[in-house]
């Protein structure tokens, strides 16, 4: 019996290997989707820059196509996440919400370099680290801290399929 069972699993894993082997000779070397491609990297971080930015404009019209049906954000702002394709506006709502209740002026944020980039043919997975600055009762403050986003491939368009932000205090 556990000849049998190491028979069946060696043949799972070899069929396996050689089915990855050939789906990898057949993509083509110059596909739009390579994976770790330059020109999906910079159209992946113009993305993340509009995010970024709308998020001190309170600009929902900038993010309103940029999230997948099923997307999720999470920030560290009740009601702390939010869901579907309009998860991005919802976000950006609670954004102005808060610094409305908080008196914050000036919000703007400022990417750092990507300090991860992991990406597959249809997915991408990226974090990069971000400043935010504006002003709290009149004085000035600064929180810094990461995004982790994960993109997804849908119909030839990335969108994102995750957004979550983690201060650096929590870290």
């Amino acid at each position: 019996m556990g000849r049998r069972l190491s028979i069946v699993v060696f043949s799972f894993f070899a069929g396996m290997l050689f089915s990855q082997d050939i789906r990898a000779k057949t993509l083509p070397p110059d596909s739009a989707h390579h994976a770790d491609s330059i020109s999906t990297r910079k159209l992946l971080t113009g993305i993340i820059s509009k995010v970024i930015e709308a998020s001190g404009s309170f600009d929902v019209g900038a993010v309103g196509d940029l999230y997948t049906p099923n997307a999720l954000v999470a920030d560290e702002q009740p009601p702390f996440s939010w869901n579907g394709p309009t998860a991005g506006a919802q976000w950006i709502g609670s954004i102005e919400k808060t610094c409305r209740d908080l008196k914050i002026k000036r919000l703007k944020g400022r990417m750092g370099h990507i300090s991860v980039y992991l990406q597959s043919d249809e997915s991408v997975y990226v974090i990069v680290p971000v400043t935010y600055t504006g002003d709290a009762h009149g004085d000035s403050f600064e929180e810094s801290g990461a995004f982790t986003f994960v993109f997804r491939l849908v119909n030839d368009r990335w969108l994102i399929k995750s957004q979550v932000w983690m201060p650096r205090k929590g870290l």
